[in-house]
């Protein structure tokens, strides 16, 4: 059945000043899906979504455990480059931290938890194992060129998929159910997409695999990181 499609948003910049932007258009749409994955390293953008949207159900998916900023490492990319990072970087170096866990924060914990909002925490599919073959033993992998491809559209993109990847690995959501899914650059949302969900063992399935169904918003200028994201670990 023929359905009417929703203008896509093209953002001027990427970065966490798309915010309020990006769940206001999610919110507009919310009510046509029966979910919205939120990838939310902090749980901040998780609890801000939740607040506004209660006609479907949310699920949070943040950062495995052990993942983290270097600050000192944070002299170059977008921490250097998109100006609500950077305030973020510099307030960090003011506290003396050297590094950041990306993890969900006690308080936001406990809001989602009132909330009925799940928290998936997981291996990132296109991360993990090839994260650290190209870290460790300076080896490129073909998920990090299929990664960097998904990029070129905006980095949430990516990550975008690989939330609702994780989202129904953890069983939280269905497979074959079309589902939205918001992301960001680092910090914030700047990124939505609906998603034709699956798991990820079956990302290429021909009949049953994922796929990118509709473009809500994102950058109009990717950004994209380097190959060796110096400042995560």
């Amino acid at each position: 059945m023929d359905r009417r499609w929703n203008c896509m948003r093209v953002f001027e910049r990427p970065g966490p000043a798309n915010t309020d932007e990006t769940i206001e258009i999610v919110k507009k749409v919310a009510s046509q899906y029966r979910y919205l994955v939120v990838a939310s390293i902090t749980g901040d953008c998780a609890v801000r979504m939740a607040e506004r949207i209660r006609d479907t159900t949310i699920v949070c998916v943040t950062c495995p455990q052990g993942m983290g900023w270097e600050v000192d490492h944070m002299h170059s990319g977008p921490f250097e480059d998109i100006p609500e990072l950077q305030k973020v970087r510099d307030e960090w170096k003011q506290r003396g931290l050297s590094r950041v866990p990306m993890q969900v924060t006690p308080e936001n914990k406990e809001r989602l938890a009132d909330l009925n909002i799940p928290i998936i925490q997981g291996t990132i599919p296109f991360f993990g194992p090839s994260f650290s073959m190209r870290l460790h033993l300076q080896h490129v992998t073909s998920l990090d060129i299929l990664a960097k491809t998904l990029e070129l559209i905006s980095t949430g993109t990516l990550v975008c998929l690989e939330c609702v990847l994780m989202a129904v690995d953890a069983g939280v959501i269905p497979e074959q159910e079309r589902v939205l899914a918001v992301a960001g650059t680092e910090r914030g949302l700047d990124t939505a997409w609906v998603i034709n969900s699956c798991a990820s063992a079956n990302l290429f399935h021909p009949s049953k695999g994922g796929r990118f169904v509709e473009l809500l918003a994102k950058p109009g200028l990717s950004y994209q990181p380097a190959m060796a994201i110096d400042y995560l670990r």
